[in-house]
């Protein structure tokens, strides 16, 4: 095979290669943005739970100083009721210490419970909403899913076709040209051949090739590596 053959096989071959790369970067970003909506709905849900909890805790709250609420006025019934059976100043003076020390727990009960009863209504506000984000991200990511599969069947048949045309035109090539493209693109991670300029450099490293060599390159007698970056170069008039 000529010199000039082989170069437009190697460059069919990486015209393949670089499909495959664009077919794998597609599959890994649609991994990546599943696994984004994924996230979103597990955070949300953790905040969904979270809410849940201060709202429960604030609800015991509630009830917790209702009950205090219902002693103190229990209490303060009492005390109001002892205060027109004393039978002396001093125990006057004593009854009706005790009473505005109870009126002072429970005005700070009903306080208490009000800022519970304001927290439990805060909660259930902030939870109603966050459970219909959480409902749309949930939506979301179901409908996404289900494209990215659909998208995801296509681009593996694709990848599969890919691979099949990659090892046909692996065949075609020596085992000497094959290596030699391999080891210039890295596995096929990166072009192997760029095209040696009109001004006699590198087209990707832009080193300056020596005149003899560029006529040999020109003269399509043999493969030709660029001594920079190690590059397959060939004549721009092949393509």
């Amino acid at each position: 095979m000529q010199a000039t053959d082989i170069v437009e096989e190697l460059l069919a071959l990486q015209e393949i290669d670089h499909r495959i790369l664009k077919i794998e970067d597609e599959l890994g970003s649609f991994g990546r943005e599943v696994a984004e909506l994924r996230e979103t709905v597990e955070t949300l849900e953790a905040q969904v739970m979270r809410i849940r909890a201060e709202l429960e805790e604030a609800d015991g709250r509630v009830r917790q100083f209702h009950r205090a609420v219902e002693a103190g006025r229990a209490t303060l019934k009492r005390l109001e009721a002892r205060s027109v059976a004393v039978a002396n100043m001093q125990q006057h003076l004593a009854v009706r210490s005790e009473t505005d020390t109870a009126r002072r727990n429970l005005r700070a009960a009903e306080d208490d419970q009000l800022d519970a009863m304001q927290d439990v209504e805060t909660a259930r506000e902030t939870l109603h909403s966050a459970e219909a984000e959480l409902g749309e991200a949930t939506a979301q990511l179901a409908e996404r899913s289900a494209a990215v599969e659909e998208l995801r069947a296509t681009l593996e048949g694709d990848l599969q076709h890919c691979g099949d045309s990659r090892r046909t035109q692996e065949s075609r090539l020596d085992r000497r040209a094959l290596q030699l493209y391999r080891t210039a693109g890295g596995g096929g991670r990166q072009a192997a051949l760029a095209e040696l300029t009109g001004d006699g450099v590198c087209g990707r490293c832009y080193t300056a090739i020596p005149k003899q060599r560029q006529a040999e390159i020109r003269a399509r007698r043999h493969l030709a590596v660029c001594e920079g970056c190690g590059i397959i170069l060939y004549p721009g008039s092949l393509v």
